[in-house]
């Protein structure tokens, strides 16, 4: 069980001491820390990590060696698409703007065979998209806008981290200035090539793939260009995958064995001429990838931390790469807020689930993108075949939508639509970034457990129709803590 776990036979409050995170005093002028949590790394991991515990009232240093969000290009390809449980992730920020600006709903995928006429498409439903094109540069100017208006969230630009020492319950954090931040925690969230991750010894277990991609973002103005589309081609001459929305392309294709990445970059006119008018094109990036499929050998030690990709980083072919790193700050965000004594939860949670996609993400690569001419043919008969069943969209939004579970089996709650008090509602609205308790008009918790739950800001509602008798008390990541029945 996740949070207070409450039980008919004890409560909350026997379980947690509800608790800030400490405002301790060091050295001997007792100086108070600089913050309850230094955060290494702006990115759109390490943001969401400050927005999600600056909206509890934690105090934040975000530290980012950037100066702002358009510095220059990434060394590697932005995320591209963001399921739909991520998107319930960022609806926990309140006051995020610009969604229309940095997320395009998803309208169609596709798989294409090499001459690029349509293998299997499917139709993706409208209301909450069960994906949605990203933006990332936008998404992470609308994140500091965020941070920026938030009292207890400081972004401490242009500067580093290049040590740490820890210290009983404090750990002290240099940066590349000479000046030092005193926090309870430290979280890396600053990339594969994570400084904190060294600096707590951990190893970068995996494999880095042998096969380089070119990637090329591009934009232009040409009018009536396609819906929102995500395809893969299914060519074992060249495999890659292609993304379009309204004024944006974007093309990634596996390079050969014999070809020169440099060589490449230089000949992207003739690789985009099959699919669009070059000229009619501005080309932002053409960049040279390897991918990774990679763990940290710890993601926790003493006081420190590390999520997103300085913990893991993973295949892109099921595009979770960024999904996975948010997905872990909305699990450590609640534990760092209201149960620090139970952060070891994260890691034994986070890292199960990201080895089972990382699996899926390899599996989703040999298969789509493999180069072995007959399997390529005999894929491409199965798929056509696939596409002949009536109600596959359906299916495969429902597929999409599912609920998550934990590796034991703790079910995440669906963003269902609610009657609460006479008034239709949904999970996601009534809770925002807080622990809610969904109750079924029946009974009451015992004083403890709602007394735990009273201090950490918890959303009591009855719900109508929803299960009698019992209470329903869920974390802000909205997995199920437990349920309490009613005397």
């Amino acid at each position: 069980m996740g949070g207070p776990p409450a039980c008919a036979n004890g409560s909350a409050s026997d379980y947690y001491t509800p608790q800030a995170l400490p405002n301790m005093s060091v050295g001997k002028e007792h100086r108070p820390m600089d913050a309850d949590v230094v955060i290494a790394g702006c990115g759109p991991v390490g943001a969401v990590l400050a927005a999600l515990l600056g909206d509890r009232g934690i105090r934040v240093v975000v530290v980012d060696p950037a100066s702002d969000a358009r510095s220059g290009p990434h060394a590697h390809p932005r995320a591209a698409v963001l399921d739909s449980h991520v998107q319930r992730i960022l609806r926990r920020i309140d006051g995020l703007d610009d969604w229309d600006e940095w997320a395009t709903p998803l309208r169609r995928s596709q798989l294409l065979g090499p001459d690029r006429r349509p293998l299997l498409t499917l139709r993706l439903a409208d209301g909450v998209p069960a994906g949605v094109m990203l933006d990332q540069p936008r998404l992470e100017r609308a994140l500091r806008d965020r941070l920026a208006r938030m009292p207890t969230v400081h972004l401490h630009t242009g500067r580093s981290v290049t040590a740490l020492e820890q210290s009983g319950d404090i750990v002290a954090v240099t940066l590349d200035d000479g000046s030092t931040l005193t926090a309870s925690w430290l979280v890396g969230c600053d990339g594969a090539s994570s400084t904190v991750r060294g600096l707590i010894g951990a190893s970068y277990d995996g494999v880095s793939y042998p096969e380089p991609w070119l990637v090329v973002d591009a934009r232009t103005d040409e009018p009536n260009t396609g819906e929102p589309t995500f395809s893969h081609v299914l060519d074992p001459a060249r495999p890659m995958v292609t993304f379009e929305r309204p004024g944006v392309r974007r093309w990634e294709w596996m390079l050969l064995p014999d070809e020169d990445p440099v060589g490449m970059v230089a000949r992207i006119d003739e690789l985009i001429q099959p699919w669009a008018d070059p000229a009619a094109l501005r080309v932002e990036r053409a960049a040279v990838f390897t991918f990774h499929a990679r763990t940290a050998s710890a993601w926790r030690r003493g006081r420190v931390l590390l999520a997103g990709d300085a913990a893991h980083s993973m295949p892109p072919f099921t595009g979770q790469g960024l999904g996975a790193g948010l997905r872990d700050v909305a699990t450590l965000s609640w534990l760092l807020a209201d149960a620090p004594g139970d952060v070891d939860r994260y890691e034994r949670e986070r890292r199960p689930a990201v080895a089972r996609m990382t699996r899926t993400a390899l599996l989703t690569g040999r298969v789509m993108l493999g180069r072995n001419r007959f399997t390529a043919a005999a894929l491409r008969g199965l798929v056509r075949t696939a596409g002949m069943f009536p109600g596959l969209d359906a299916r495969v939004a429902r597929a999409a939508a599912a609920p998550e579970r934990l590796p034991d089996g703790t079910r995440q709650l669906p963003d269902a639509p609610l009657v609460v008090d006479g008034r239709r509602t949904n999970l996601d609205a009534l809770l925002g970034n807080r622990w809610g308790v969904i109750c079924g008009k029946a009974g009451s918790l015992d004083p403890g457990t709602r007394a735990w739950l009273t201090t950490h800001g918890a959303v009591f509602a009855d719900v109508d129709r929803f299960a009698k008798g019992q209470a329903t008390i869920v974390r802000p990541d909205r997995f199920i803590a437990t349920t309490v029945p009613f005397a």
